[in-house]
């Protein structure tokens, strides 16, 4: 059974916290208008990207059509405003690559690897790193630098969170040791793919190859 000095104390105490909430009432406002708008500027924000993210995602989709249909001119004008205008988002980001890639097609290696540099790293490229970073060793390599163009592919495996896509790039770093003539890189690269469990993609190509770096002298 409760008992009157218990009740009392009860009393008090609501009659207290009543008292404080009159005395503290403005401050209190404050706070709650101060919670209220950063979660208004939260939600504003979030509108913004979700819409930002929308018009970059059609835009690049009239420049991929641009591609399909063979206009390139047209392609590359749309892709390098979809890039400038849009550079942080995902569709920003692929619309650098596909630019990379045509001027990996004209020629222009430095240039595309240039652009892929400057777009490698950034909160924008998510899931697109490790492609981008492919990308880049693809262009090392066409220009005959396979060291250069290892590396980037060992920063493309290092990227994916896919143990399929991570054996391959790595494949392809082993690869370009071997082209550039660095049997030791080359071999290790192999032998470290051939004995991966994970790797059993690439198994078959690791074992011809140890054997052909073997078979031949090192330079």
């Amino acid at each position: 059974m409760t008992s009157p000095n218990t009740k009392l104390s009860a009393e008090d105490r609501a009659q207290t916290f009543i008292d404080w909430t009159r005395l503290n009432s403005k401050a209190l406002t404050i706070g709650f208008l101060i919670v209220l708008i950063a979660a208004a500027g939260f939600w504003f924000n979030q509108q913004q990207q979700r819409l930002r993210a929308a018009a970059a995602e059609k835009a690049l989709l009239l420049a991929k059509q641009s591609m399909v249909a063979g206009n390139l001119q047209l392609a590359q004008s749309d892709l390098q405003k979809v890039f400038s205008k849009y550079g942080k988002t995902s569709a920003g980001i692929e619309a650098a690559m596909l630019l990379s890639q045509i001027d990996y097609d004209q020629g222009k290696l430095q240039d595309g690897i240039t652009r892929l540099e400057k777009i490698a790293g950034s909160s924008a490229a998510g899931s697109n790193e490790s492609a981008i970073l492919s990308l880049e060793g693809d262009g090392y390599s066409q220009m005959g630098k396979g060291a250069e163009a290892a590396k980037a592919y060992e920063r493309a495996a290092e990227a994916t969170s896919f143990e399929n896509e991570k054996s391959y790039q790595l494949s392809k770093a082993a690869r370009a040791y071997q082209a550039a003539g660095d049997t030791a890189k080359a071999r290790a690269a192999w032998t470290a793919l051939l004995n991966d469990p994970k790797a059993q993609a690439v198994a078959a190509e690791a074992r011809v190859r140890i054997g052909e770096l073997t078979a031949r002298p090192a330079k």
